[in-house]
């Protein structure tokens, strides 16, 4: 059966809401969350509330100390999410957060089965973000790069696996110095490419283009899909898991393939997924660091 999970959430942003809903989906047996924190203690008390959470704590180093808490998901924005997940590491929690495909559905391997040599990978994600007063401050971590882009990358990464050998990104920035819009195109070994445009100011497609050999794939909403588009007449679907509460993002139902990753993996004794390596997450950042660079976001 494996050893229960007794979570804790530092954060109580929408995506902490969205977090604990999908978890209430899993087996109670292996998944508990005993303690929420976040600096407003009055959310604090209305997200533990809400999800009958037992402790409500004020500031983040409570959640860290806290020794009946076997690994904490951090929700808090981007930028913050090595200082706080630091104090859990530190006290030997596991840190989690969500950022992932849902990659118990396919793995690349079976998309080669199907696309045969893939050559070419297409990405738009476009949303009205930018009068989100967050996404316009540098210091916050604002910019579709960071906001988006990084989805983009993440599928790329999945399905090539291994880095572009030269990435080439324009686009603009905003009055405070952030980026609001961005296209990039990448180059691989023996032939590949990819090219990926986000933009925070109109929607775009929100899809993804797998070319191979044998064939294409569409996948609507990349970052969380539920349909595989192989051709006109043949797609697979996936039924995401209910929730009690309605979720604030799209398709974050996911996110319990995700807490359940977290358990398989503690209660085999790994230190990190080998669907997500931690190598992979810092490939991930070092290529938003390039593309934040060459957009003017960050010096060269």
């Amino acid at each position: 059966m494996g050893k229960r999970l007794n979570w804790g959430v530092a954060g109580v942003g929408m995506i902490a809401h969205d977090f604990l809903t999908a978890m209430a989906s899993l087996s109670p047996e292996q998944h508990k969350v005993t303690a929420v924190a976040g600096k407003d203690l009055d959310r604090v008390y209305r997200l533990a509330t809400l999800h009958n959470i037992s402790t409500a704590y004020e500031g983040y180093d409570a959640i860290a100390a806290d020794s009946t808490i076997d690994i904490v998901f951090v929700s808090v924005l981007n930028l913050q999410h090595y200082d706080r997940g630091k104090k859990n590491c530190f006290s030997s929690k596991g840190c989690g957060r969500g950022f992932s495909l849902h990659t118990t559905l396919w793995t690349s391997t079976s998309l080669a089965a199907v696309l045969g040599d893939i050559y070419h990978i297409n990405v738009q994600f476009g949303v009205e973000i930018n009068d989100i007063e967050r996404n316009l401050m540098k210091d916050l971590g604002g910019g579709v790069v960071l906001d988006l882009g990084i989805y983009m990358l993440q599928l790329l990464q999945f399905i090539y696996k291994e880095p572009p050998t030269d990435i080439m990104c324009t686009g603009h920035l905003s009055k405070t110095g952030v980026d609001e819009s961005m296209s990039c195109a990448l180059k691989y070994k023996d032939g590949r490419t990819a090219t990926i445009a986000a933009h925070t100011r109109t929607s775009l497609a929100n899809r993804a283009e797998i070319n191979g050999t044998k064939g294409t794939i569409h996948l609507d909403y990349f970052w969380c899909p539920t349909v595989l588009h192989i051709s006109a007449a043949n797609s697979t679907e996936w039924t995401l898991p209910k929730g009690k509460y309605k979720f604030h993002f799209h398709n974050s139902a996911g996110l319990a393939y995700q807490i359940q990753e977290c358990w398989d993996c503690i209660n085999n004794g790994l230190l990190e997924s080998p669907k997500m390596s931690l190598d992979e997450s810092i490939l991930l950042s070092k290529l938003c660091d390039t593309m934040r660079t060459q957009l003017g976001v960050l010096d060269s």
